[in-house]
């Protein structure tokens, strides 16, 4: 089977990041099983996981033109650290069988080196389905975002995140006023490298749009030893 990384607006085939698991987007890495990017919880519980499906290839939610790729999750591993501050906020979902790249379903590598965060000022974008305004709907279409990395420092002084904010989370700013991601949009990828996953949106605000409260993401790089270690342990191959 295949291993996705779970954690808490773009053209047809421009940018199809995984699967939707009838929720969020996931990231998964090619080279052995998978690996999406998902929040750990506290509602992506194990149990609730193991009970979801995941359809990659979507661009359109409701399109029974479009079913997309499904899969099944056997098993679901959340982060031995993960708590209610969304610390470590990420987990592994185990699939039902291989995910084989295609024109919409591309796959993204996971960082070398547990040091290999973005920079601040780096440019990054994301995508999901999540609402486009407050209290708003999901998007029928998948949404792609820019953003730009802020100085972590600066995001946990006491007129932003006040210390909320740990060395393996990234604080983000939407390129545009009035913009930023939402209700929906938690697991979704960020990317600042190209073809590398970088973060997993894991929360912001109740209003999202807040600018002393900026989009936080769980940072893959500090996780990725964790992740080659948990799914060496059911991998037929070596990751790359």
């Amino acid at each position: 089977g295949g291993w996705c990384l779970e954690g808490h607006l773009s053209p047809p085939e421009e940018k199809v990041w995984g699967p939707f698991p009838q929720g969020p987007p996931v990231l998964c890495q090619d080279g052995g099983p998978l690996v999406p990017a998902a929040p750990a919880g506290p509602e992506n519980t194990v149990g609730r996981l193991q009970q979801l499906k995941l359809v990659f290839g979507l661009h359109s939610l409701h399109d029974p033109q479009d079913p997309g790729l499904t899969f099944y999750i056997k098993q679901a591993i959340k982060h031995p650290g993960y708590n209610l501050k969304y610390e470590n906020d990420l987990a592994l979902l185990k699939l039902d069988g291989r995910v084989k790249p295609s024109k919409n379903v591309k796959p993204l590598a996971l960082p070398r080196k547990p040091r290999d965060k973005p920079a601040e000022g780096s440019r990054c974008s994301t995508a999901g389905w999540g609402i486009t305004h407050q209290r708003g709907q999901l998007a029928k279409s998948l949404q792609e975002l820019d953003l730009r990395l802020l100085d972590t420092r600066m995001c946990n002084n006491s007129r932003f995140w006040n210390g909320v904010l740990t060395d393996s989370m990234l604080c983000l700013k939407a390129g545009a006023k009035g913009q930023a991601p939402c209700k929906g949009d938690s697991g979704g990828p960020l990317v600042c490298g190209k073809g590398k996953v970088d973060g997993i949106l894991s929360f912001s605000s109740k209003n999202c749009t807040d600018i002393f409260k900026p989009t936080v993401a769980t940072a893959v790089a500090p996780y990725s030893s964790w992740i080659r270690k948990v799914i060496g342990r059911w991998s037929p191959q070596p990751l790359t």
